[in-house]
């Protein structure tokens, strides 16, 4: 422990003064004015070099940490207010630099800078038109740290020149105190001046990017740990040695301590010279070979080395100790592991045991369980056996009444139809004079109106329709029934609603027959019409006893009614279907004469939305006041004729729409596969032989 303590005492130390070095290195503030001028008002003061040596200039104090302000071509007045903001940021700076390139002259001892708008007529310009370099000091003064002015503007002046031959002329009095060169500062106490030539000398402009003296001042700036007035010097023999003696830069140095304008090496080894690693400062040294800070760095390395050395032997010795106390260790811990051995085998023969006696248990409580796993499974499985034969039982008994149930309501429809059937039949021998057509026979056969209340609809789908085919099948109706085929849910009936579709249209297709029975007892009543198909009927031949009779034509099933009408109401019915309307439908359902449209008429009344439908059902015609043209005429009506009149030509019966043309249009919907276009064929459809093959074409369908 006593070793260690002086060690960190050492790094706290070093810690101590880094963070100081820091502190002082941010404290120090250090800004510069830099002026060039290059392009005069005068022509004839033209020069090249200041522009580019103010730009370089600036640039390399700005790399060192100088806050600069630059003025390129300045005139009094830009020259003026750049040295009002320099005397404020050099308040209270650390450095003050002022560097300036161009024309300055020399009068009674004063130096004055030349402004590019400058007009020296005679000595009375210099207080008004020139810049003195005492305002300059004043600035720089107002620094509390070094002060430094560099100088490089003691260049060929044709001012001089001009002011001296105004002197020989007689127009000047006082030309002979304007000089070329600057005059020497005096009072220059911790200032540094340096002057691109000796006093009252003129400097060369260069014939390159920068004046001789600016490019040596450039050159020794980029090496860091230069002392100033060392920097200066260097300068000096380098502006000698380019210009082969002919100019000669001074400086004047008024100092208490070193000075550093280049401090690149200070803030470097400010970073490292508490580094542990001797690397780093070698590093250090190779890099600022001129720097003060060397000798510190190689002091430095050699304590690191010495301090690692000691490591080094120190932790030798720490090292011997610990394998020593390390051997002592193993030792010791051979000696408890031994004994831990003998426990543990011991633990592990009565943990053995108890092992052995707890798996036995657990065996046992195992087969147990098993045993009873086996016997609750049996009495699922007995269960579940009872359960499904129970169920089998109670479904083929359902199944079972299902189907007398069904045997029952087909053989009453049969016999109810049969006996509606044979009521019109026995209607027609009694003569009665409300008795129907024979057109009216096969369509009331066909037509029977469903029930007017229906069973409360269950919340399963299958047992609503199962109850609506119920219902239907005590009251069959081939359009009800059609109807619930259209909007079945439950898909499993859909077989049954078939089969009693399809007895329905059978028992509609044997009304002919029907009617063949009845031709005996209508031909008692009056004589049948003669009907002709193609063409009108020829006129009617007079009656006589011993013609002989012509052949019966055979009785029309389905309802028809006069071409012109027919066509007349199908185009209103196209026109209100182009533009619905309730008021025109219901006046075509009063006037309607062509019966064959009426479906079509209440299904495009049951599409219409609902406010058009209520208003369409009040205005349709009441049961009580049925349509004259709905009402064909009947056997009384023939029977009540004038005997001896002569009977009415009829006109000429037109099948519309005739099974055949349907069955053309179902073969261009197999061909085309449009559903849409099935589903409304399905809906306009008359033909009632050819139902069962449209679903099964919607059927197949997707969608279907």
């Amino acid at each position: 422990m006593s070793t260690r303590r002086p060690i960190w005492i050492a790094a706290l130390y070093s810690l101590v003064l880094l963070t100081c070095s820091i502190s002082v290195a941010k404290a120090d503030r250090r800004v510069a004015l830099v002026v060039g001028n290059s392009n005069y008002s005068n022509a004839s003061l033209f020069l090249a070099n200041p522009k580019n040596d103010a730009t370089d200039v600036a640039a390399a104090l700005r790399g060192v940490g100088f806050e600069v302000l630059q003025a390129i071509d300045a005139n009094k007045r830009d020259l003026d207010l750049n040295m009002a903001k320099f005397a404020r940021l050099a308040t209270d700076a650390d450095a003050a630099l002022f560097y300036y390139a161009g024309h300055a002259v020399q009068y009674q001892g004063r130096n004055f800078l030349m402004p590019t708008d400058a007009e020296v007529e005679d000595e009375i310009s210099f207080r008004y038109q020139m810049t003195p370099l005492d305002d300059v000091r004043a600035a720089l003064d107002r620094g509390d740290g070094v002060k430094i002015v560099i100088l490089d503007a003691c260049r060929n002046n044709p001012i001089v020149n001009a002011l001296r031959r105004k002197k020989k002329s007689g127009d000047s009095r006082a030309i002979d105190a304007v000089r070329g060169g600057l005059a020497k500062i005096d009072k220059a106490q911790g200032m540094v001046v340096a002057y691109s030539t000796a006093a009252d000398e003129v400097a060369a402009d260069g014939d390159g990017r920068n004046s001789p003296f600016t490019s040596a001042f450039l050159k020794r700036l980029k090496e860091p740990g230069l002392e100033i007035e060392q920097l200066f010097r260097r300068v000096a023999a380098d502006v000698n040695a380019q210009t082969g003696g002919r100019q000669r830069p001074e400086t004047y140095v008024s100092l208490l301590s070193n000075y550093y304008l280049n401090q690149t090496d200070r803030i470097a080894f400010d970073k490292i010279k508490d580094s542990p690693d001797p690397a780093v400062l070698q590093d250090f040294i190779a890099k600022f070979s001129t720097s003060s800070y060397v000798p510190e760095a190689q002091n430095r390395i050699q304590r690191i080395e010495a301090a690692i050395r000691e490591r080094q032997n120190q932790e030798a010795r720490q090292r011997e100790a610990a394998r020593l106390a390390e051997e002592q260790r193993k030792a010791e811990r051979e000696a408890a592991l031994r004994k831990l051995a003998e426990q543990e085998e011991a633990l592990r023969k009565q943990e053995t045991l108890r092992a052995q006696a707890a798996a036995e248990k657990v065996r046992k409580e195992r087969e147990a369980a098993q045993a009873q796993e086996e016997q609750r499974l049996r009495l699922v499985a007995e269960k579940e056996r009872k359960e499904r034969e129970a169920a089998k039982a109670q479904e083929e008994q359902r199944v079972k009444l299902a189907a007398e149930r069904e045997r029952k309501l087909r053989e009453e429809a049969a016999q109810l139809l049969a006996e509606q059937a044979w009521t019109k039949i026995a209607a027609i021998d009694r003569k009665e004079p409300t008795s129907p057509s024979l057109a009216g026979i096969s369509t009331d056969i066909r037509t029977v109106p469903p029930p007017t209340e229906a069973a409360p609809s269950p919340a399963d789908p299958c047992d609503r329709d199962s109850a609506m085919l119920a219902q239907l099948r005590s009251n069959p109706s081939l359009e009800a029934v059609t109807e619930l085929e259209r909007s079945l849910s439950c898909e499993k009936l859909r077989a049954q609603i078939l089969r009693l579709r399809e007895s329905l249209s059978a028992v509609a297709n044997a009304a002919p027959a029907i009617a063949a029975q009845v031709k005996p007892v209508v031909e008692k009543i009056a004589p049948p019409p003669a009907l002709v198909i193609a063409s009108p009927p020829p006129p009617a031949a007079p009656k006589q006893e011993a013609a002989p009779k012509p052949p019966e034509p055979k009785v029309a099933v389905a309802t028809v009614a006069p071409a012109p009408e027919c066509k007349k109401d199908e185009a209103r019915l196209a026109k209100i279907r182009a533009n619905p309307s309730h008021a025109d439908l219901a006046a075509l359902e009063r006037d309607l004469g062509c019966e064959r449209l009426r479906p079509q008429i209440v299904r495009l009344r049951e599409s219409l939305p609902k406010e058009i439908a209520k208003e369409t059902a009040k205005d349709a015609p009441q049961p009580d006041q049925p349509s004259a043209a709905a009402n064909p005429p009947t056997l009384q009506s023939a029977q009540s004729a004038p005997s001896g009149a002569k009977p009415a030509q009829p006109a000429p019966i037109v099948q519309v729409r005739s099974c055949d043309e349907e069955r053309a249009t179902l073969a261009k919907l197999r061909a085309s596969q449009s559903r849409e276009d099935v589903v409304r064929f399905e809906r306009e459809l008359a033909c009632e032989q050819l139902r069962p093959q449209v679903i099964r074409l919607r059927e197949s369908l997707s969608g279907g």
